[in-house]
Parts: structure tokens; C-alpha cells; sequence
């Protein structure tokens, strides 16, 4: 058995137990209160991690036990974790909550009064105490915490690659130095920079605690050859707290004790792992100091540790995008492109969760490798289209050379590589809430163009309030969640004098996401057409409909559903009715500022909430149920694209994609027999070229058939590792709340 069979068989072997990993604390040490907040910030980093257990299981070579693990005591291969999470469960229960609070009839989405603890997680560590009770309590106020990470947070991966732990280090001790000290902001600048420093020695103990410990190992180790791995590793694990890393093994290395302490601090995306890992790679290669297959087995080594995670939750948001350009504008693509899809391929795991950039010189052996998996239906990605992707960035304020260096976010977003504080996804509208509050008075407007223009009022009340929801949250992070360790490797944080939560990074820009546009499109076109130009149905008869939740009124619901144009399907009636709700939300929420002086972007997401704000919308006039789920993202609503994936994918690109910085998601399902064989994958290929050319900013794709996802209802353990594409990520298809099952399974399958 391989090494990396060997990894993977005991990647399996865990048992779960409930948490009983005692909370530590800084508060207890005499004078720590008096302390700044981002210094104790940074002293709880500190001290948690020079006690979270460290452990080296059999054969591996990335060392780096994810934090609230530990081994077996009886068989040190067996991981011992903490109860699963259950991917999607989340957006139900934040549902049930404003139902529960009284906020069922809110256009936006109420962070404050729907969720408490917001993105806050002890699922990947357990963060001692450093707040004191009065900063928890005003914190508390606004649904935060010490665990709390809103924002989407991301790392600056390629900066850590480039100049190592000790190069971070560095700058912030160069800029320390530099203080103005008659300045009005010296002492927090002195503070910040500080807080900084004391986080990079934190995770230099880390590093120094592995190495010791495989040394340990070493010396107790029978067998040579694993002596000398055992060696190496503690020459490695040493190396990368004195100096960038100059191999690859240091890179990877480096990299993952990185993505586990990021993971900590609320960022779990790596981003373009292909280009910012590919320079010690190459260096290795041209100088022949390692051959393709070791490098390879390193890399699917570190494939195997994001993979650990997994087991926590699906939705863990390690996202890696490969391909596209480089910030001069040629392509990317590389070796280690190539080799990040065969070790994705080899191990047939969902983590990392790999996506890719299309641009029209994109070259063709990519693309064929990655419709390849695509069809295997394991590990879906999403699919990013560089020209639109950029031309919005730009337009969005980003420098054309950063905007070349974007990268998706947890889920679907698009962020600035290791440039940004994003806040890419707190801020929403219910699109389809506001088209239900505009027909309450159905029977008063005389044309349609007094409904349209009532559902455009209620669009800008909601983005209001969503904005102010988001400033809210940005004024109150600073002072319960500071975030020193992020702010090392973010560009500009350092720099500036800023941590990342007040504003330190190069762009701090915040988000309106949406949810419901193909259905609100598909509602206005029911109404335009069968009250307002064909006179139908009359408004009266629509309004009971609606009250009665269609009880009585089916031959009515089937009208609405079957005579009137849906979005999806080329058709220019309700595509340009999307077209024009989308241009008005796109100028409502760009005119906004957030507290750091960024602009609002648009983005078209509906995360898990395409359920859960269906649970507080009534009947529409698209022939949808009281409570009914929504369509999910910027996708026609399930089961009323009829007309083949290339009609679904017209009708989004009638609407301006350059609109959204922060991007979307057209979710399309296609029938396994539609991609059989070579030519299979040819057609896919040539779908993804029609998805660029149209101007689509993201695809993603599941293949799957219904009578296959019906059986794994019923019998879930013959179909444990079934995979399918949620709003962006991969999950196993057994392990989702029925309600996800449920619309997946009522999704149009095409064929082509």
C-alpha cells in the first residue's frame, strides 16, 4: 500500500466524542486586563497555541493536527473529533428564528436579531478568553463575541509564501521602528504593530513544537527510512520559523500550519494555490533537487490534510481556484495546475475544494482535464470567467493588476487575493420579499408600471436597511475581534498602520447579496402578461389566490405557472424584467459607503437561504406555495429551465454581469448521459467556452439523476459518498437537511 493509500484509509479512522476540551483563558495573569484589546488578542494566540496537542500520525509528511482533534491513546492512527456539523442546518435554523422573532415580513436580511454569535465557530478551535466581561457584554449587543470572525475573512497566502513568517515579522518590527511618535495615532499604531509580532512568534512555537516533537520521534523510530522522514520533518518544521521557504517541502509545509491557524481566525479559503506555491516548486524542478512524483506525493500529502477538516463539516470553505491570468494578463496555467487536478482526481475526495478560471486563451489540455473530473461527479467546482470577472472588478475600483489576481472566496464571492476585507457576505436583500409586499396591493395599481415602480421602492428601503445592518456590524468587530493575525499577511495592513477590522487592507469594500431574482422576474412576467396586457386574470381573482395560498385556485396556479415566460428558457419578455431589477439594485447598492470609506458591490447569492427565505415569503405570482423554497442564486427557479443549458445561460447574460464585483452563481444540473464518453467531454468543454464567450461570471454544475438522488433518500447508506453542488461548495448529498435534498432533486436535468 502507498504512502498516500495509507494516509487516506486512515483519514477514515476516527471516532467522535463529545467536546470536553476545557476553555483556556489569559484573564487569570495579573495585569492582563489593563492590557489593549488586540494585544490580549494576540496573547490568547499565543497561548493557545503552545497547548493545542501535537501529534504526528503514520507516514505522514505535512505534519499539523487540526486543533480540536487528538489521537486515539490506545491506537495513535485513529483521530478522535467532535460531534459533526451538519451542512445546511444552519440557514433552517436562522430561518425558524425570524419566523420565531417577528421578522418574517423584513425585505433584508436582519443580522442583528437572527443570529447570535455572528460568525462566530469553536468548531476548528477552541479560543481562550481575552475580552474582558464588559467588552463581551457590549459585544453581545450586536449578536458578536470573542469567537467571532464576520467578513468572510481571507489570508494573505501568497504573502506568506513570498516572505516567510520571519519576512512578515520583519516589516511589522521595520514599521515599528518608523512611528511617528508625535503622530495623534502612535500609541495604537505601536499597539497594533505589536499584536502582530506577538502572533507571528506565537505560530513560530507551533512550528518549533512539531519540530521537537518529530525529532522526539526520530530517535524512538525502528524503522530507517521512516527515521529519516521523521528527520526531515523536524528540519523543515525548524527551517520555516527562521526563513521563507526556499523548498517544497518548507512551502507546503508552511502553507498548511498557515491554513490551520487562518482557519482559527475565520479564514478558510486558499485561493490560487497554483501561483503563489508554483515559485519554490519550479525552482525545485529547473535545479532537478526533486523529481514530479515526490512533488506530487508532497502535494496530495497536503490534499489529505484539508481533507481532515472535512469531517468536520462539508461547508468549511477551502476553496483553491486554478488557472487563469497572471496580473500582466497571460495565462496562468502551470505544472502545478495540472498537478493540483491529478491529486484531486487520485485522492477522490471534496477537499480541497477546487475551482477553476476560464479565459478565451485558456488552453485546451486544461479545459479537457477539468471537464474530465467535472463528469466524474465527485468534486464539482465552480467555474469563474476571467474577462467579465475583471471587467467588473475594475469598474468596482480595483486596480487592473489586482483585479488579473482575484480569487473566489469560502463560497461563490469574488475577492482580491490577499488584498481585501471583504465583508463579502453579511449584507442581503429578499428579492421576492419585496415583490410579495408590492403585491399586498395588487388591486389598487392601474398599470404594471405602478407595481414595478413599487417593488423598485421597496428595493431601496431593503438595501438601506441591509446596509445599515453591515455598518453596524463593521463599527462593532474592531472592538470585540481584532484581528493581528490576519492583519500580517493581509497587503497594506501593515503598511498602513491598520488592522484589517478598521479598515488596514488595500480594499475594504462590503457586499449586497440578493436572493430570488428568477423568481421575482418570473412573478412581474405573470402579472405583466396575464392581468395587465391580456387580461386574463384579474387582479382581484390573483390577490384571493395569493391570500388563500392557491387553495381553490389551482387551475389559476397552473396558468401562472404554464402560460407566462420564465427566466431560464432565452426568452427576452421575463429576461429583460430580470435585466431591469437587476440594473436598479446595482445602482441602489453601489451609491452606499461603509464605515472604512469602501463601496457596497452587488452579488447574486442565496447561499442555504434560497430555503430559508422561502420559509418567510407567502405565494407569488409565479405559481409558487406559501413557504416554498426559492431558486437558488442567479438560476431559474427548479424545474422551469425547459429549454437546454445553453437557454438557462442566455438568460443570465442578458443581464449586465459587470454590475456585480462580487459575483454570482448559475447553478445548472445536467443528466450523466449527456456527457458519456469522449464526446462528452468535448461537450462540456464547449459549454464552458459558450459560458465565457456569453459573459457569465460563475457556473457550476451538478450531474446527477433524480431517480438516483430519490434512492439515496431511502437507502442514504448505499449512497454515503454521493456528492452534489450547494450554493458553493460540494457536500455528500445523504448528509444534507431533506429541504436541500428535497431541491436538488426538483431541479431540471439536462441533456444536450
Amino acid at each position: 500500500m502507498s504512502r498516500i493509500e495509507t494516509l487516506k484509509k486512515n483519514l477514515n479512522k476516527n471516532k467522535r466524542e463529545e467536546d470536553a476540551e476545557e476553555r483556556l483563558t489569559i484573564l487569570d495573569r495579573p495585569g492582563v486586563e489593563a492590557e489593549p484589546l488586540s494585544i490580549r488578542k494576540a496573547m490568547a494566540l499565543d497561548l493557545y497555541l503552545s497547548h493545542v496537542p501535537v501529534h504526528i500520525y503514520p507516514e505522514e509528511l505535512i505534519v499539523g493536527m487540526p486543533f480540536r482533534e487528538h489521537p486515539d491513546p490506545h491506537d495513535p492512527s485513529i483521530r478522535i473529533l467532535p460531534p459533526r456539523s451538519v451542512s445546511g442546518q444552519i440557514y433552517l435554523d436562522a430561518g425558524n428564528k425570524l419566523i420565531e422573532g417577528g421578522f418574517s415580513d423584513e425585505t433584508y436580511h436582519p443580522v442583528l436579531e437572527s443570529i447570535e454569535n455572528y460568525g462566530g465557530s469553536t468548531r476548528y478551535a477552541l479560543f481562550p478568553h481575552y475580552a474582558t466581561e464588559k467588552e463581551r457584554a457590549t459585544a453581545r449587543r450586536y449578536g458578536l463575541d470573542e469567537s467571532c470572525h464576520p467578513g468572510h475573512q481571507q489570508a494573505g497566502n501568497h504573502r506568506i509564501i513570498k516572505y516567510g513568517w520571519s519576512g512578515l515579522q520583519e516589516k511589522a518590527v521595520k514599521q515599528l521602528g518608523s512611528i511617528d511618535h508625535s503622530g495623534p495615532q502612535a500609541k495604537h499604531q505601536e499597539i497594533f504593530l505589536r499584536s502582530v509580532i506577538l502572533c507571528l512568534e506565537a505560530a513560530k512555537k507551533l512550528a518549533i513544537r512539531y519540530s521537537e516533537h518529530a525529532a522526539n520521534q526520530a530517535e524512538k523510530e525502528k524503522d530507517p527510512r521512516r527515521k529519516q522522514e521523521l528527520i526531515r520533518i523536524s528540519e523543515v518544521c525548524k527551517l520555516i520559523t527562521e526563513r521563507a521557504p526556499e523548498s517544497w517541502w518548507e512551502a507546503l509545509q508552511l502553507h498548511w500550519f498557515s491554513h490551520m491557524i487562518n482557519h482559527a481566525q475565520g479564514a478558510h479559503q486558499a485561493g490560487r494555490i497554483d501561483q503563489y506555491m508554483w515559485a519554490p516548486l519550479k525552482k525545485e524542478l529547473e535545479m532537478g533537487s526533486i523529481h514530479e512524483d515526490e512533488a506530487q506525493e508532497l502535494l496530495e500529502c497536503l490534499w489529505i490534510k484539508y481533507s481532515s477538516y472535512t469531517d468536520y463539516t462539508s461547508d468549511n470553505l477551502q476553496n483553491i481556484i486554478l488557472g487563469g491570468v497572471t496580473p500582466e494578463g497571460a495565462d496562468a496555467t502551470n505544472t502545478l495546475s495540472y498537478m493540483c487536478l491529478t491529486a484531486t482526481d487520485n485522492l477522490d475526495t471534496i477537499d480541497p475544494k477546487w475551482n477553476i478560471r476560464v479565459h478565451r486563451n485558456s488552453p485546451e489540455e486544461f479545459l479537457k482535464r477539468a471537464a474530465a473530473l467535472i463528469k466524474k461527479n465527485k468534486s464539482m467546482p465552480g467555474i469563474y470567467n476571467d474577462e467579465i470577472i475583471i471587467e467588473a472588478l475594475v469598474k468596482a475600483g480595483v486596480r487592473l493588476r489586482d483585479a488579473r489576481d482575484y480569487t473566489n472566496d469560502g463560497c461563490s464571492e469574488i475577492l482580491v487575493q490577499g488584498r481585501t476585507n471583504p465583508w463579502a457576505f453579511e449584507g442581503k436583500i429578499k428579492l421576492l420579499k419585496c415583490l410579495e409586499k408590492a403585491t399586498w396591493r395588487l388591486t389598487d395599481y392601474e398599470s404594471y408600471e405602478e407595481l414595478f415602480d413599487t417593488v423598485k421602492r421597496e428595493i431601496s428601503v431593503a438595501v438601506a436597511m441591509a446596509v445599515s445592518s453591515v455598518n453596524i456590524l463593521q463599527r462593532a468587530a474592531p472592538k470585540i475581534a481584532p484581528n493581528p493575525w490576519l492583519s500580517a499577511s493581509v497587503e497594506s495592513c501593515v503598511e498602513n498602520l491598520l488592522d484589517l477590522t478598521m479598515g488596514g487592507a488595500t480594499y475594504n469594500n462590503a457586499t449586497i447579496n440578493v436572493s430570488g431574482v428568477a423568481d421575482t422576474a418570473d412573478s412581474l412576467a405573470a402579472v405583466k402578461k396575464l392581468v395587465y396586457e391580456e387580461k386574463k386574470v384579474k387582479a382581484e381573482e390573483l390577490r384571493q389566490a395569493l391570500d388563500s395560498n392557491y387553495v381553490g385556485y389551482e387551475p389559476l396556479r397552473q396558468r401562472l405557472l404554464n402560460r407566462a415566460p420564465k427566466f431560464g428558457n432565452d426568452e427576452d419578455y421575463v429576461d429583460n424584467i430580470a435585466k431591469e431589477l437587476v440594473d436598479y439594485i446595482a445602482a441602489e447598492v453601489t451609491k452606499h459607503r461603509n464605515p472604512m470609506g469602501g463601496r457596497f458591490n452587488l452579488g447574486l447569492f442565496s447561499y442555504g437561504e434560497y430555503i430559508s427565505h422561502g420559509m418567510v415569503t407567502r405565494a407569488t405570482p409565479d405559481g409558487r406555495r406559501d413557504r416554498e423554497s426559492l431558486s437558488p442564486n442567479f438560476s431559474p427557479s427548479p424545474g422551469r429551465d425547459r429549454k437546454g443549458p445553453y437557454a438557462v445561460m442566455k438568460s443570465t447574460a442578458k443581464v449586465d454581469q459587470s454590475l456585480m464585483a462580487n459575483g454570482n452563481a448559475l447553478d445548472i444540473a445536467l443528466h450523466p448521459t449527456a456527457l458519456m464518453g469522449s464526446e462528452g467531454t468535448d461537450k462540456l468543454v464547449s459549454l464552458l467556452k459558450a459560458f465565457n464567450q456569453l459573459g457569465g461570471i460563475q457556473v457550476q454544475f451538478n450531474i446527477i439523476d433524480r431517480e438516483t438522488l430519490i434512492a439515496a433518500q431511502e437507502t442514504p447508506e448505499k449512497y454515503e459518498n454521493l456528492t452534489v453542488r450547494l450554493w458553493g461548495l460540494p457536500a455528500y448529498f445523504t448528509k444534507l437537511p431533506k429541504e436541500f435534498q428535497d431541491h436538488l432533486i426538483n431541479r431540471t436535468e439536462h441533456v444536450f
